[in-house]
């Protein structure tokens, strides 16, 4: 029996007003498994063995040295159309990084 392939997006925003808005627009489409933290706590939290997806180190150097007050925003998926909105809603925000992860069984 195969299991379901779970995926997330992720979002990076500069600020929590850019977040904020984008989490408003998912929950107006009936998105509601959102979860967001500074970008600092996604680094400490975020791993091997975790089940969340890692961004690169790089990535994240990036982001703090641009965006010192970096949030992620994190949003787990339910199938390919709910795949495809969540992106489509994150690429058309003000998102300084978007990003689609398999997750872990």
């Amino acid at each position: 029996m195969s299991e379901a392939r779970r995926r997330a997006a992720i979002g990076i925003f500069a600020t929590t007003a850019d977040l904020d808005a984008v989490a408003t627009r998912l929950a107006s489409q009936g998105i509601s498994r959102c979860v967001s933290c500074p970008i600092a706590q996604a680094v400490a939290e975020m791993g091997p063995g975790h089940d969340r997806p890692a961004l690169s180190a790089a990535t994240l150097g990036d982001l703090r040295l641009r965006f010192p007050s970096a949030v992620m925003l994190r949003v787990d998926l339910k199938g390919a159309k709910e795949e495809a909105l969540v992106a489509k809603t994150l690429l058309e925000s003000a998102a300084q990084s978007v990003q689609l992860h398999d997750l872990q069984s």
